[in-house]
């Protein structure tokens, strides 16, 4: 059995409301609730109503259009007839050939056309949204006009001034005209809805993941979750001069999806219907040299990570976001220990497009397995998109594999999908070629970070900032240096740079028998610092000259370093133990190994 048309009825007046509750019962298939209420009243009415399963709204006039600016579903306007208002008219001259007719341009329009007809010569007024229909009605009166004809809202006026009036109303075969009108709109609109929702239902039970998108990129229908076409949607909205059909990979927690887009146009609409592929790519983490982070991990490292950011100089920011609308390649080049990772990070962070995931790409451990999968046309990250790749120490490449980077690039046209960014170490530099070929091949901006030794000024609070880090992570309470101390420990160079300066600051909080470091602290610290800088400048290098058969091991260093220490203490062990900050138990095993 087929359901019932189920119509809103909102009658501005009595009369209307009447007439629709008697037209309604010649409508077997309609169920209808009619309802008395004017303009703003009845729009309120619609408002609050038309949600429960209406198929159509009827009205009248203004109200009429006050409901469409409110609801979704059709709102079909009770008319005024010619016929309607030559019966009016008839029913005047009854009382009175002094008449005027008042009202909107509904009702007005047609009363002209009839008075031209009939030639009747019958005063006609009509009002707009910038009429004061008091005032008309004044003039009326001061014309000595006998009887007014008009619609609702005049009518309401005029009895507030005792002047005689004649509802223009609709009449049954207008009410029963706007039913059938209603009738056939929504039989249509059902008729459409269950096609559409049988297409979807269809749809939704194949197995090919599927989703629409407006031209707006708004997710138009979709089988697939939400979050993921809305991730889609966005992704999607970033691509320019899109053709009749496009082929993307979009990674969405931690899952690869290759997207077919193709272009749809409809009633000279634009739509783009995306079918999507998992891929899920291989566990790819820091243990194979490639790790992936979305922007909000990046994020959260900066927002979490004492003193991530604070090692950056303000200069330096600057300079980022100068060069961050500009260039869509960076490179960070300075010694180690300088702070470079993280300003790579901030570098992402700054970007605007190409900030979907960050991919660090450790270029030490580059080898043929780790090409073979940056290259995958499937979920490899150089043909991915939306991304930034960060190539760390790429300053480890040989000639060879930078030269084959360069071209991937430039021939892919990866700078126009992604952003890149590297780290360039120029304690380990093989080759100053590959730093000149990305910067000018790939239209680099290069990011200075400068050593400590270059930020003398700013060592004091790094230095107390450094210190607070490791009593929270060591769970002490060293307040400070004695005053001799900080100012020996200032003097020193510090070639290693924050990675020496932390270890070194942790070292000595650890040690600390008071709230401040002592003087004696810091001596004999730096006197092991500069012992193994030495060592690892001369010695180191004479031992790897040395030993063309066999490798040398970290034990072999260490122990080369234990007897250099042993040796400047004439013997030693107890001195030679604290000054290296381990046990004399260590210090044994080390000597009693051939």
């Amino acid at each position: 059995m087929t359901a019932k048309v189920k119509i809103l009825g909102i009658a501005p007046y009595d009369e209307l409301n009447n007439s629709m509750n008697i037209v309604s019962k010649q409508f077997p298939d309609v169920e209808s609730d009619i309802y008395t209420a004017d303009l703003k009243e009845g729009q309120k009415v619609a408002a609050e109503l038309f949600h429960n399963n209406y198929d159509a709204i009827i009205s009248r006039g203004g109200t009429a259009d006050l409901i469409r600016q409110v609801v979704p579903i059709p709102v079909i306007d009770v008319s005024i007839s010619i016929y309607d208002i030559l019966g009016t008219i008839r029913l005047a001259k009854n009382y009175t050939d002094n008449f005027a007719i008042v009202g909107y341009a509904s009702i007005t329009e047609a009363a002209h056309l009839l008075c031209d007809i009939l030639g009747y010569n019958i005063k006609i007024i009509t009002l707009d949204e910038t009429t004061d229909a008091s005032v008309t009605l004044d003039i009326l009166v001061e014309e000595n006009y006998e009887m007014i004809l008009c619609d609702a809202i005049t009518n309401r006026l005029a009895l507030t001034k005792t002047i005689n009036t004649i509802l223009i109303t609709s009449g049954f075969e207008s009410v029963k005209h706007a039913y059938q009108e209603a009738l056939t709109i929504a039989k249509q609109l059902k008729r459409v809805i269950h096609e559409k929702t049988v297409l979807e239902e269809s749809i939704k039970q194949q197995k090919q993941d599927f989703a629409v998108f407006d031209a707006m990129f708004q997710v138009y229908f979709s089988n697939i979750d939400p979050n993921l076409s809305n991730s889609i949607a966005k992704f999607l909205s970033t691509k320019k001069d899109m053709t009749d059909e496009n082929q993307y990979y979009h990674t969405f927690k931690n899952k690869v999806y290759m997207l077919i887009i193709k272009k749809i146009s409809v009633d000279d609409l634009v739509y783009y219907s995306c079918s999507l592929k998992v891929s899920t790519p291989p566990i790819i983490n820091n243990r194979f040299g490639i790790f992936y982070q979305k922007r909000m991990e990046v994020e959260e490292i900066f927002t979490t990570k004492l003193l991530f950011t604070q090692f950056i100089q303000e200069e330096t920011k600057r300079e980022l976001q100068q060069v961050n609308n500009f260039y869509n390649s960076i490179i960070v080049v300075g010694e180690s220990g300088t702070a470079k990772s993280s300003i790579a990070y901030q570098a992402f962070l700054n970007q605007e497009i190409h900030n979907n995931q960050l991919i660090s790409i450790d270029a030490k451990l580059m080898n043929e397995k780790m090409w073979k999968f940056l290259v995958n046309p499937t979920n490899g990250p150089l043909v991915d998109q939306n991304n930034t790749l960060l190539f760390q120490n790429i300053e480890q490449l040989s000639v060879r594999d930078a030269e084959q980077l360069i071209t991937i690039v430039k021939n892919t046209k990866l700078l126009q999908r992604n952003n890149l960014l590297f780290t360039y170490n120029t304690n380990n530099a093989r080759e100053e070629k590959i730093y000149n070929r990305l910067l000018f091949e790939l239209n680099c901006a290069s990011i200075y970070a400068p050593p400590i030794k270059e930020r003398k000024h700013e060592l004091n609070v790094i230095t107390t900032l450094l210190l607070n880090k490791m009593n929270i992570e060591c769970n002490k309470e060293v307040i400070g240096f004695d005053p001799n101390a900080l100012k020996e420990f200032l003097t020193f160079d510090w070639p290693g740079n924050f990675n020496q300066l932390q270890s070194a600051i942790k070292e000595l909080v650890i040690n600390a028998t008071t709230h401040y470091i002592s003087e004696h602290q810091v001596i004999q610290l730096l006197k092991k610092e500069r012992l193994i800088q030495n060592f690892s400048n001369s010695h180191l290098g004479s031992i790897n000259l040395q030993t063309k058969v066999e490798k040398p091991t970290l034990f072999d260093y260490s122990k080369e370093i234990i007897l250099s220490v042993l040796e400047q203490n004439n013997g030693n062990q107890t001195k030679t133990a604290e000054q290296l900050g381990i046990s004399r138990t260590t210090l044994w095993r080390y000597l009693k190994e051939d």
